[in-house]
């Protein structure tokens, strides 16, 4: 009959939709969990740059702390919570830049000012004002430094 020649037809057309259904699925799902995925890491590169201050604050207090025996209590809590601070940035595979002697590279650092140092090369980092850090080998913050003049 009629019906029955039209049956296995319909039958192809509606398994047909089905796959592309399902295919179409498949592609979304993947299409979301990449989305996801950069979400995530997006946020997490926001939490870890906002924390690069505190790194900053302890370096500064380091430096500008003597060992004296009047601050090595202070001297020592500071060294303490840089520490922690730096092991909280290994975890997330956070690290800190070498700039200090290296060529100026304005991918990676960004140049406060230049001077003059006998006996160094030109366009040679003299001096670093905050450290620039890497995210898994991905520029988070650009040193910021002082290069020396021709």
């Amino acid at each position: 009959t009629e019906t029955d020649k039209r049956l296995p037809d319909e039958a192809v057309a509606w398994k047909e939709r089905y796959l592309r259904q399902l295919a179409d699925m498949e592609n979304t799902k993947k299409r979301l969990a990449r989305s996801s995925a950069q979400e995530v890491e997006a946020q997490k590169e926001t939490l870890l740059r906002d924390n690069l201050p505190v790194a900053d604050g302890l370096d500064l207090a380091l430096l500008h702390t003597s060992p004296d025996d009047d601050s090595r209590n202070i001297l020592q809590g500071i060294e303490m919570i840089r520490s922690l601070l730096g092991k909280f940035f290994a975890k997330y595979d956070v690290e800190e830049m070498d700039a200090l002697g290296q060529p100026f590279d304005s991918s990676l650092h960004e140049s406060i000012g230049v001077a003059r140092y006998p006996g160094v090369a030109p366009n040679t980092i003299v001096r670093v004002e905050k450290k620039g850090y890497l995210l898994s080998g991905k520029l988070l913050r650009p040193a910021q430094v002082l290069i020396a003049s021709s």
